[in-house]
């Protein structure tokens, strides 16, 4: 699991501790056959974590090919098991695309109550199209602002590389007027603890909350 956070590795071995370990961990690897590990996975879809399943199959996977580079086993029998699972259905998020709600957000976001801090989130989040939990951790020190870009570090990144977000003029505006409130401080949108945002439900937004 080289380049992956501590968080994920973390996350990773307590899945296998959960659902693989009790009943194959003392097992020879060599030994281990396909038939086994979905008893396993479907232990786990069993208690509806379908999506987990997968994850802990692709898992089962990367300890197999370890063990054969290592010269432990032959083959990985969790490979075998990829069409075996019961598939995932996602369910994509809703979203805006009628010009008239996009202006029923827009209008609901000026006239917002709330503290300035919260107000520039707010503004901030149509203009720029990162995720929620990007913005909200967005810090002072990966914002250029003669540079008119915000490079996002990436250990914050799924991808795992940097993101470069391009700030337009509307963006820069936005923050110079948050710089003084929270200039002082690590996060640009660091407000006061409970401040949280409810657009209405007209909008049907999905904008972070703050």
């Amino acid at each position: 699991m080289e380049g992956h956070s501590k968080k994920h590795r973390d996350r990773i071995w307590n899945r296998l501790e959960t659902d693989i370990f009790p009943w194959l961990g003392k097992r020879p690897v060599n030994s281990i056959e396909a038939p086994e590990i979905l008893e396993c996975l479907r232990r786990i879809e069993t208690r509806g974590a379908i999506e987990t399943a997968g994850r802990v199959r692709w898992s089962c996977s990367q300890v197999f090919r370890y063990a054969i580079a290592s010269g432990m086993a032959q083959n990985d029998p969790a490979e075998v098991l990829k069409g075996a699972l019961t598939k995932h259905r996602t369910r994509p998020f809703p979203a805006i695309t009628d010009p008239e709600q996009v202006g029923a957000l827009l209008r609901a976001i000026d006239g917002l109550h709330a503290s300035l801090v919260v107000q520039c989130a707010a503004r901030l989040a149509p203009i720029l199209f990162v995720r929620p939990g990007e913005l909200r951790h967005a810090e002072w020190a990966e914002i250029d602002l003669d540079g008119a870009e915000w490079r996002i570090p990436a250990e914050k990144m799924k991808s795992r590389f940097v993101h470069i977000v391009p700030l337009p003029s509307q963006a820069i505006k936005v923050l110079h007027e948050l710089k003084p409130l929270t200039g002082r401080g690590k996060y640009v949108s660091s407000g006061k603890r409970g401040q949280i945002w409810f657009p209405p439900p007209s909008t049907q937004s999905l904008l972070p909350v703050m």
